[in-house]
């Protein structure tokens, strides 16, 4: 996918940046990873270069005289917004939860707004130490923080579907060491069903390059039919260490890229209907070198 954010992100990143050097505050690790899957740990400079932003822009964590607590929470937030909104295409609703704490502690979150349907929790480790973090008892993540990594890593859950009207969120921690937590209810995207072409395609459970390309048409069809139209995309085959567009050796594949502002039409409707389930099962027959 391509990695282009809008001026105005790129200067809330830098300001977010500045003042979490500024002030010292947990939540300076250099890495960064992008798009990261539904359940999955980012690393705190991933969380400041996002795509949806927090409502009403920077809030005053990224402003002088902001304390480190300020500044923890507007990581988690960035980092659980980038999760929800450009990853997974969904809605924050309601106002957000945030909690520092030490041990073992539970918070029920409670009346979700309308349309609620999921809830996104964000946590990190701000002292050395082992934390582990469950929603209604189902654990959703475990980190080990030793003292070069303290404050280092938020982790971004991914949406969990919550059927009732409130939610137990219960992290466990060792001792004196702190930790943060972040919880937002969600309504998450639609996804559009697989097409009845490509559920006959893949319901043996085998991929034949028809059906590969067939399925890869439709896909172009349906993006262009939504006003995102792709390139041309060649098959592409690997042999002795190249890629090339001439048949032989291993593959092929379909290797393309998506817009920024067509991502989530991808993501949400075209893919799935039309090239998830045969890209998935073409993938598996035949792994990328």
């Amino acid at each position: 996918m391509n990695d282009d954010f809008s001026p105005r992100l790129t200067a809330m990143r830098d300001a977010l940046v500045a003042e979490i050097d500024r002030t010292g505050a947990p939540g300076t690790a250099p890495a960064r990873r992008r798009r990261p899957t539904r359940v999955t740990v980012l690393a705190a400079l991933a969380a400041f270069v996002v795509g949806g932003g927090l409502t009403g822009g920077l809030t005053a964590a990224a402003l002088p005289g902001a304390d480190p607590d300020s500044a923890v929470e507007t990581a988690l937030a960035i980092s659980a917004r980038y999760q929800v909104e450009e990853v997974d295409h969904a809605r924050v609703l309601g106002d957000p939860t945030f909690v520092v704490g030490h041990g073992d502690r539970t918070t029920t979150v409670i009346d979700p707004p309308r349309g609620a349907d999921a809830l996104t929790v964000a946590w990190t480790c701000l002292d050395a130490g082992t934390f582990r973090v469950e929603v209604d008892g189902i654990p959703v993540g475990d980190e080990s923080c030793v003292s070069a990594r303290a404050g280092q890593d938020p982790v971004t859950v991914g949406l969990l579907p919550i059927t009732n009207e409130a939610a137990t969120v219960t992290v466990t921690g060792a001792g004196p060491a702190r930790w943060a937590l972040w919880t937002s209810w969600t309504q998450r995207a639609t996804i559009a069903e697989p097409s009845p072409q490509q559920d006959a395609e893949t319901q043996d459970g085998v991929v034949t390059l028809q059906e590969y390309t067939t399925a890869f048409n439709r896909l172009q069809a349906c993006m262009a039919q939504a006003g995102h139209p792709m390139a041309v995309v060649p098959l592409t085959y690997s042999e002795d260490g190249l890629w090339t567009s001439t048949p032989g050796g291993d593959g092929p594949w379909y290797q393309y890229g998506v817009a920024s502002e067509s991502v989530e039409v991808y993501d949400t409707q075209c893919y799935p209907r039309e090239f998830e389930a045969v890209d998935t099962i073409w993938q598996t027959e035949h792994p990328q070198p």
